[in-house]
């Protein structure tokens, strides 16, 4: 992930954070930590003011110090079982076109603000807040990552997001709203991003995956290359 206006992108020799404006989570990868608490309480302050409702610690085998989940527990971090391990996968082969379904990339604040409320739709996670008409507006100009929208017959029916980096795309937020599931959306969006990705010089795939979207992606080519396990700082219940 590069550097963008309205993204936060703050790397050290311990930990790398990222959080782009408007978005209800940030996330902090690359763990390497000396100072567990220290580090917990640097990335509040980095995050204070930011309207981060949630920050997520991205977890793997190379995380250190050996004990890292317990002393982020101890440091106020919690566990959603239900969300808490994650596949890291990778696809570096072309995957199969999708007919019937019609992506392309948002260009509009309308159609960025109908993207963004299908996406608080499909997902129906309550810790995300819905935004308003004006939050939407400030998210579109400072938009730094490109994102994309199926259409069924005319309607939109689903919605996904892709950070162009220089080794491939990683993959964000995809979703199709309830009754568009089983046409072919989420693959179709999966395409798009490949195509983008191609375009960009870096013909490849990366994605968190959850135990939803997971089956799918292994149907597409995807291939697991490490596990997360995710626990998620509070930072407002707002």
């Amino acid at each position: 992930m590069d550097p963008a206006p309205g993204r936060l992108l703050h790397v050290t020799d311990q930990y790398a954070l990222a959080h782009d404006f408007g978005h209800t989570w940030a996330a902090v990868e690359g763990i390497r930590l000396g100072d567990v608490a220290n580090a917990v309480a640097e990335v509040r302050t980095l995050l204070d003011g930011r309207r981060a409702a949630r920050c997520s610690w991205w977890l793997t085998e190379r995380s250190t110090p050996h004990d890292l989940e317990p002393q982020l527990l101890d440091a106020g971090l919690t566990i959603e079982d239900d969300d808490y391990l994650h596949a890291a996968m990778l696809l570096t082969r072309e995957p199969p076109p999708v007919g019937d379904v019609e992506v392309r990339q948002v260009t509009t604040l309308g159609e960025f603000a109908e993207a963004r409320r299908l996406a608080v739709a499909a997902f129906a996670n309550p810790h995300q807040r819905v935004p308003t008409d004006d939050e939407i507006a400030l998210e579109w100009k400072h938009a730094t990552d490109p994102t994309f929208a199926a259409w069924i017959d005319g309607r939109m029916a689903g919605v996904g997001r892709a950070t162009l980096t220089r080794a491939g795309a990683y993959l964000m937020g995809g979703a199709t709203a309830e009754w568009a599931r089983g046409r072919g959306c989420y693959r179709a969006l999966v395409r798009a991003r490949w195509d983008a990705a191609a375009a960009h010089g870096t013909p490849a795939l990366a994605v968190g995956a959850g135990p939803m979207s997971r089956p799918i992606l292994e149907r597409l080519g995807f291939e697991q290359v490490a596990q997360f396990r995710r626990l998620d700082d509070v930072l407002s219940s707002a």
